[in-house]
């Protein structure tokens, strides 16, 4: 008679807790989320997660580096045409319906506190608006406007509709996850582009 015997896995199980608090971040928030509901959700003990991970803050920092930071550097996201910033940006975001969802909850719970993972965040966004800047310096970009401003209005433009989907249903009648819909953004984006930039 042989006894089977289940043998354990812990990088499977570790990255079932990472997609299972994915999703709980994005439908609850940070604040919202718990460590018994990823539980449940991953089919594993609230002490197994404790083990992995050791709390909240630490499995937020894992989903965020695995699940919604991209693998790629802001320069390599970069357009050749300065005008095409906005519409590039909108182009590599428009796929990342869980992480727009977390932030949305975010804005909504933070009050203008530390977020988790803030030094990480922060300087991935430097890293973006120095990128930015650098095109402004090679003449890229008009010299008479702020870089900082021109970062928040390309990352504001290229979130805003699939962020709040359903403002977007209400303004334009369109499902904002809809290929036609996203295809005509980008396109007024680098309309939007060419008008704001002189290009």
């Amino acid at each position: 008679m042989t006894t089977k015997t289940r043998t354990r896995d812990p990088e499977r199980t570790r990255r079932r807790v990472i997609d299972a608090a994915a999703k709980e971040f994005a439908q609850r928030g940070f604040d919202g989320t718990t460590l018994s509901g990823v539980a449940r959700r991953a089919r594993v003990s609230k002490q197994l997660i404790h083990h992995h991970f050791g709390g909240k803050e630490a499995l937020f920092q894992a989903v965020h580096d695995s699940k919604f930071r991209p693998a790629i550097h802001w320069r390599e996201t970069l357009p050749e045409n300065p005008a095409d910033l906005i519409a590039t940006r909108f182009e590599k975001r428009k796929g990342d319906q869980d992480y727009l969802r977390f932030l949305a909850w975010e804005a909504a719970s933070a009050r203008n506190r530390v977020v988790p993972g803030e030094e990480d965040r922060r300087q991935r966004l430097a890293a973006y608006g120095e990128a930015i800047h650098d095109i402004q310096q090679q003449g890229g970009l008009p010299a008479d406007m702020d870089w900082r401003l021109i970062q928040l209005a390309t990352l504001s433009l290229a979130t805003y509709p699939i962020a709040f989907t359903q403002i977007t249903r209400l303004v334009t009648g369109k499902d904002a996850k809809d290929p036609a819909f996203q295809a005509e953004w980008a396109e007024f984006l680098r309309v939007v582009g060419r008008k704001l930039f002189g290009c």
